[in-house]
């Protein structure tokens, strides 16, 4: 394994965790809802950045740490989810290629280094790591681990060790169409706390759930399910401006 130094860059979401992390650690960075099941779920930038290192550590075990490709179908069955943003950086971190896709939307030809799925595809996808996760709002394993999988509570036995390896692909996401680097840099930054609607848009969802707070220094709220009367009552306790589901597709 080769470590390399990379200079600090404008715009980029893994040296504002970092700074974040080293400045304001205990400061909510992800505050997570389902309303339909009444969960909630509250990560600091210090314990995000835990995940997110124990998370590549876990990849970097499983030999998936030159550049990787990782399937987050987690980013297409549940949009926003705390634990599909872990992965999501986890991957970066590690200089790789994150693909939102469910197992059957993988091409023949496609095969990621690993993926990372739901309680719902809970099995192995053939020829591939997989990494199954339960959604327990507090990150706790299966109540019964399925079979031929890795149960994503795993990741808690992993070291803490904070590392990270240079960006040497181009391609960073993709949802539809790929993403650069320069992409993530230019998305538009929020220094306020807002409560955001998951979007069907992988992309999108991610750069309004993790990517904007990151480079604004605020915070969000991510509130799934549940009525507009109900998420503005959240926004409201959690002192968020309420952003809405946006249509624009823009």
């Amino acid at each position: 394994m080769v470590l390399s130094a990379r200079p600090r860059s404008a715009g980029d979401p893994l040296d504002e965790l970092e700074r974040r992390v080293a400045s304001e650690g205990s400061r909510p960075l992800i505050t997570w809802y389902d309303l339909d099941q009444g969960l909630r779920t509250e990560l600091s930038a210090r314990t995000f950045a835990n995940w997110v290192d124990k998370s590549a550590n876990l990849l970097v075990s499983m030999d998936a740490e030159d550049c990787p490709r990782i399937a987050v179908s987690l980013l297409v069955s549940h949009p926003g989810h705390w634990v599909g943003l872990v992965w999501t950086m986890a991957t970066w971190q590690l200089g790789g290629l994150v693909l939102a896709a469910r197992p059957d939307e993988l091409a023949s030809n496609d095969t990621p280094d690993a993926m990372v799925v739901g309680p719902h595809d809970a099995h192995p996808v053939p020829g591939v790591e997989t990494i199954a996760c339960s959604l327990h709002p507090l990150g706790a394993g299966f109540d019964s681990r399925p079979s031929g999988v890795t149960d994503n509570v795993e990741v808690l036995s992993q070291p803490d060790v904070h590392w990270r390896a240079p960006a040497t692909r181009p391609v960073c996401f993709r949802a539809g169409r790929d993403y650069s680097w320069k992409d993530l840099s230019e998305v538009e930054p929020s220094g306020e706390r807002r409560l955001v609607v998951p979007e069907a848009d992988p992309w999108r969802t991610v750069c309004r759930t993790l990517v904007a707070p990151l480079l604004g220094g605020g915070s969000t709220v991510i509130a799934a399910g549940g009525d507009a009367e109900t998420r503005a009552a959240v926004a409201q306790q959690e002192r968020a401006a309420l952003q809405p589901l946006d249509t624009t597709g823009g």
